[in-house]
């Protein structure tokens, strides 16, 4: 080979070694800033459809169910330790709270509507808990003596009771598409998993592995921007109960069932600020008379069953 050729490579060898150690990584963790402070709207949902078509005697039978929160807070970051848990004050700064049964309308309530200001759900508006938020996004409460005082009776009590349980508490806050990101450095393309239940209120008990894929980091004034994308896939690896084996195969004879489970977060991960965060899980079912018991040439009898949870959260400002 001529020196020529040599350097040739030698030269290409050089450029490329600057090109992979261009490649930008980061640590996926939260570098919550002391003294910051992010106003954030959550929005946790839950639906349950019941559909019954019997076109043999030309009927159908309908039913759903829904309860959802919105709330507006702002996120104040007391501290910050040295292991990186930071030490948060949150209040309530709006709220909207619906639940429906197969009845009808059961409580709405708009902080913003004029009308709803008198009611007793009001009177959270202004009210704050404490946490403590960990580098992977973990949620403990530290203090919620405060909220959990204000109503607790009636209707609105039992809203409330349920509002600022620590179970309640942490679903609105924790960041659980971090919680299993334990690699030091990360690139574009990387991958974790962490598996997870279903949500209550499905049929079955099913146990999913949640994969997160790294599609996007990226530099912005500074700041390293990444963007993780969810989906996840039904696994056998918890169902290992011979109760919920019975009870998983026993539906499976009665049903098709679909689901569809994704997820897609946008993070600041120098500052710590959530720009966005949604998780959205769907299953249905689908019961279709068996052939041998349709009569005539009418479409065959089916039930349609589903449930859905929405999970979203977003920087206001």
């Amino acid at each position: 080979m001529s020196s020529r050729n040599v350097n040739a490579v030698i030269f290409l060898g050089v450029v490329l070694s600057v090109l992979a150690g261009c490649v930008p990584s980061a640590e996926m963790k939260l570098n919550l800033e002391p003294k910051s402070e992010t106003v954030y709207k959550v929005f946790v949902s839950s639906t349950k459809d019941y559909q019954f078509v019997q076109p043999s005697i030309n009927k159908t039978k309908e039913r759903h169910t829904e309860a959802s929160l919105e709330m507006v807070f702002s996120q104040q970051v007391e501290s910050v330790d040295r292991q990186g848990n930071a030490t948060a004050d949150i209040t309530i700064k709006q709220l909207k709270y619906l639940s429906m049964g197969p009845e009808g309308v059961k409580e709405d309530f708009d902080s913003e509507r004029e009308q709803d200001k008198s009611k007793q759900l009001a009177k959270l508006i202004g009210i704050g808990y404490r946490l403590k938020i960990s580098p992977k996004g973990e949620v403990s409460v530290l203090d919620s003596s405060a909220a959990r005082s204000v109503l607790k009776d009636g209707q609105a009590g039992a809203i409330a009771t349920n509002m600022f349980s620590d179970e309640e508490i942490a679903r609105r806050h924790q960041v659980k598409a971090l919680f299993d990101a334990d690699k030091s450095s990360y690139k574009k393309g990387d991958k974790w998993s962490s598996l997870a239940d279903a949500p209550p209120g499905t049929l079955v008990p099913k146990t999913f592995e949640k994969v997160y894929t790294l599609t996007d980091l990226k530099e912005k004034d500074g700041q390293k921007i990444a963007t993780v994308e969810m989906n996840a896939v039904p696994s056998s690896k918890r169902l290992d109960d011979q109760k919920q084996e019975q009870v998983v195969n026993f539906f499976s004879s009665m049903f098709d069932e679909k689901n569809d489970y994704t997820g897609k977060m946008v993070v600041n991960l120098t500052t710590g600020v959530i720009e966005s965060y949604q998780e959205d899980f769907k299953v249905e079912w689908l019961a279709v008379e068996p052939a041998i018991e349709q009569k005539g040439e009418q479409e065959p009898d089916h039930l349609t069953m589903a449930f859905t949870q929405t999970y979203s959260i977003e920087k206001v400002n």
